[in-house]
């Protein structure tokens, strides 16, 4: 029986699951909801009442980061280094990953321009971190993709789309290698199928409907 995803359009943390089925050539299922307006069957599946929700024999799984771990142990070509201890860092900035995602998000919702500047410094502050922490090659842990790969790709594709209203977000003179792992993320061949073929144009349109100090700023 294939995974079966459970997910809404513009889900980031969905979105690593999806990327790490595409990477090991894995056949699924994926389902969208309204999470404004779930289903009821889907808050009898969800605790937590998010997504992700993996259903995989009729067992439930919930947490992307749970999730992306067991289709990694499942599955063929491994994507976390087998040192115990690098892939202990590894989980750590894949959570590092998540809030880098969450600081995106809150960066679009600012009603302000002054809680807009306080994210940006924020994610600054963050893409300074990981400036420090990437060795100049091609991915996170050199040569080779890895799950903290995909569990950024979400982020960089987002920021990319954020950079058309507000351009500079990642700047390639501050933060170098950052850009360049980034891009070298974006251009992998997995990525336009991660998503729906209108994900530019939702999250624009999310964007736009927060109302947000971003929002003032689009043509």
């Amino acid at each position: 029986m294939k995974p079966e995803l459970i997910s809404f359009k513009l889900c980031p943390f969905v979105q690593k699951a999806v990327l790490t089925l595409l990477y090991k050539g894995v056949s699924y299922n994926i389902e969208y909801i309204d999470l404004e307006n779930p289903p009821a069957w889907f808050n009898e599946l969800s605790p937590l009442g998010k997504v992700p929700v993996l259903k995989v024999n009729n067992q439930i799984l919930f947490e992307s980061s749970v999730i992306v771990e067991y289709l990694d142990e499942v599955y063929a070509k491994p994507l976390h280094p087998t040192d115990p201890l690098i892939k202990a860092q590894n989980r750590s900035w894949m959570e590092f990953g998540n809030e880098c995602l969450m600081n995106g998000f809150n960066l679009i919702i600012q009603p302000e321009k002054s809680g807009f500047n306080e994210q940006l410094e924020f994610l600054s502050k963050k893409m300074g971190q990981l400036e420090k922490q990437l060795g100049g090659k091609a991915f996170f842990n050199g040569d080779q993709i890895s799950l903290v790969d995909l569990s950024f790709t979400p982020f960089f594709q987002r920021q990319k789309i954020i950079s058309e209203i507000y351009p500079g977000l990642i700047d390639k003179n501050l933060y170098p290698k950052v850009s360049d792992w980034s891009q070298n993320l974006l251009t992998q061949d997995i990525v336009s199928a991660s998503t729906v073929p209108e994900i530019e144009q939702l999250y624009s349109g999310m964007i736009k409907k927060s109302n947000g100090y971003l929002s003032t700023l689009m043509d």
